[in-house]
């Protein structure tokens, strides 16, 4: 149960990104850049506050590809 709730955050988290950088990233970028910091994420073992790690990490990633 705990899993799906962490699904449903992070699917948030790419709601919100997408929003805020869809205007000067493409979504599928947006999209792809958050599935690849869930995946480190879970690789490194992170299971509690997966969403708001991979927000952060995602949000960084993101504002370093927007300004470049």
């Amino acid at each position: 149960m705990a899993a799906m709730t962490e699904r449903r955050n992070v699917h948030a988290v790419v709601d919100q990104l997408v929003g805020e950088f869809g205007s000067s990233l493409p979504a599928g970028t947006v999209v792809a850049e958050v599935a690849r910091c869930q995946a480190a994420l879970i690789r490194a073992g992170v299971r509690s506050g997966l969403a708001p790690a991979t927000e952060a990490m995602a949000r960084c990633r993101l504002s370093r590809r927007a300004a470049g």
